[in-house]
């Protein structure tokens, strides 16, 4: 299906874009840790296993955002295993996506932004790949699948600001427009499956 040879194609090339964009930043881009304690809704000092690879104080504000479940918290520094001066139930910096701030048990994953929103493409890619009933369930009505795709579209990435700005014009203009033609494509194929005799 040609379709879904373009998203596989245009999401392998989101994750490429989100690793470059996190080393160009200085930051891991995939960094993960996990929660070292319980918290609740009102704790700022996130403790974690590990902040090695997350964005310091010298970073810019908007790469100083962890996502632990649903919820993303902006922190303003870190030290060795926990995240200080956290804002809880922030707004996702790529996605602007909101979210609240809720309770998560020890051993919740924490990621960086860039993880988070390859997180979010890999979990619609394999949620969909499960049957055709599943893969239009999963367009429709996931929040996940349309902050992920806004992520994809926008090539909101560090290394293409300032002078490559043109570049990251082009890209959204060459393949955005395909990946959006492969994603139609790709859901009149699913269409044309369900409804054939």
């Amino acid at each position: 299906m040609p379709g879904m040879k373009i998203f596989a194609f245009f999401a392998f090339m989101f994750v490429i874009g989100s690793i470059i964009s996190g080393v160009s930043e200085g930051t891991a881009g995939v960094s993960a840790t996990k929660l070292s304690a319980d918290i609740n809704d009102a704790v700022l000092i996130v403790p974690v296993d590990s902040t090695i690879g997350f964005p310091g104080a010298t970073h810019p504000v908007s790469q100083r955002h962890i996502v632990v479940g649903r919820e993303v918290i902006q922190y303003t520094d870190k030290t060795d295993n926990s995240f200080t001066g956290c804002t809880r139930g922030d707004v996702h910096p790529r996605t602007l996506g909101t979210s609240s701030a809720t309770s998560h048990s020890d051993d919740t994953m924490v990621f960086n932004a860039s993880a988070s929103a390859i997180n979010n493409l890999l979990g619609v890619l394999q949620a969909g790949s499960s049957s055709i009933v599943g893969t239009i369930t999963t367009l429709i009505f996931s929040s996940t699948f349309w902050k992920a795709l806004w992520q994809m579209l926008m090539w909101d990435y560090a290394f293409l600001g300032g002078q490559l700005t043109l570049i990251r014009v082009l890209l959204i203009a060459v393949f955005s427009g395909g990946f959006l033609f492969g994603l139609v494509m790709a859901a009149i194929g699913l269409a044309q499956g369900l409804f054939r005799p």
